[in-house]
């Protein structure tokens, strides 16, 4: 058990050295060099069971070394492109091509070592002229090796047997399999892990949008009803009202939510509505009735510039529809008015009743109960006035009325 413990700490340290807290540059750099460690260390032992080249060996365990230099440096620099082109030059013009010349070069496994070392070169470059200078060299450097090599096969340590050749060429694979593993898995991990990252920035975004856009309507909202000394908070209680008849319609939460900021704006026209007409105490000319007909039309128009707030206008422009086609501003009649507008419609009226004027005080609940079995057919959808004289009927002690 203490064995297994210390294994599991000394593999934490590694983690958090080589992967924790690193971006994905660094990351790609951390594991490359891994891979040539183990690749190195790999190969030795099996070179030295083949009976390979003293040389070959000695590369091979030289590359096991280099690599704990690079990595060490890789770790402990503020700034990695020191690790990425020490590794870059000593891999790809010293240890890869001494592979190459010693076991077997173009008839061994050795040009994909040559290609390994390309590979590696191409991970850890990033936007930096140096890396670039250094891989393009070691391309150049690579393929005059493999020429030279075809030229002057004297100059080519080959293997003394073709099952060396064999196990030569599956363990170059093997490696080059593990490092194109590797970074395509490393990648597909960055890409998940940025994934999520920017799904959760999008969902804050839109929560923030959401808050903005309501606290703006609410704003909107109070502004509209500062017009009116009379209906002070008309509109909030208007798109409560909305939002209890919804969600007894059975309707989703976001069809209930988008009828009440309809509810929440559904006045919104009489910002050009001149003062002295809203506060008027007496009755309205013909004339300034005619003006008020005009804020549903107005509210509409305003309401269309929120493209990103599909049909927020429906309410504004038809809750003074009539269910039997006798209110404006189109006439509507029965279902052809927008059953948001039927619904705000109602809680329209009910809050104009229940609510104070300069003329009078609210309505008793009884009167209020009465005047809306008379409007229904008429003036009101018979289901939605059903739905609010439930609402009156459950409320008991009068609670949903000007305060």
């Amino acid at each position: 058990m203490k064995l297994l413990n210390k294994i599991k700490e000394a593999y934490h340290k590694v983690y958090v050295n080589l992967i924790e807290g690193r971006d994905l540059w660094q990351l790609l750099l951390n594991i490359a060099v891994v891979v040539a460690i183990v690749g190195g260390l790999v190969s030795a032992i099996i070179s030295v069971a083949l009976k390979n080249s003293p040389i070959a060996i000695a590369a091979f365990v030289a590359t096991c070394l280099f690599g704990v230099v690079c990595l060490t440096l890789s770790i402990r620099s503020k700034d990695i492109i020191y690790a990425a082109v020490l590794f870059c030059l000593v891999a790809d013009f010293i240890l890869f091509p001494v592979m190459f010349f010693t076991s077997g070069g173009i008839h061994g496994g050795m040009p994909i070592w040559m290609v390994l070392g390309l590979v590696i070169g191409w991970v850890v470059i990033r936007n930096n002229k140096i890396l670039y200078i250094v891989y393009g060299l070691g391309l150049a450097f690579q393929c005059g090796c493999i020429l030279y090599a075809e030229y002057h096969p004297i100059s080519v340590i080959s293997f003394e047997s073709e099952r060396a050749v064999v196990v030569d060429v599956i363990q170059s694979l093997i490696l080059v399999s593990l490092i194109f593993g590797t970074v395509f898995r490393l990648y597909s991990h960055a890409y998940e892990k940025k994934k999520q990252e920017l799904d959760s920035a999008n969902a804050q975004l839109s929560e923030a949008n959401e808050r903005i856009t309501f606290q703006a309507m609410y704003t909107l909202a109070k502004t509209i009803d500062a017009k009116d000394r009379y209906t002070k908070g008309h509109s909030m209680r208007v798109a409560e009202y909305s939002g209890m008849i919804a969600k007894r319609l059975g309707l989703s939460s976001e069809e209930v939510e988008e009828i009440t900021n309809m509810a929440l704006l559904h006045d919104i026209g009489k910002i050009g509505v001149p003062d002295a007409i809203i506060n008027k105490p007496s009755k309205l000319s013909a004339d300034e009735y005619y003006i008020i007909q005009k804020h549903p039309g107005v509210g509409f128009d305003i309401l269309s510039e929120m493209p990103e707030m599909k049909d927020i206008g429906v309410g504004a422009r038809w809750h003074h529809e009539r269910y039997d086609g006798t209110g404006y501003p189109d006439g509507l009649k029965g279902t052809e008015i927008p059953l948001p507008a039927r619904i705000i419609g109602v809680a329209d009226a009910y809050d104009a009743m229940t609510s104070n004027r300069s003329y009078r005080k609210f309505l008793s609940q009884e009167n209020v109960k009465r005047e809306l079995e008379e409007g229904r057919g008429t003036q009101f959808d018979p289901g939605i006035v059903d739905i609010m004289l439930q609402i009156v009927r459950e409320d008991k002690l009068y609670a949903l009325h000007e305060q």
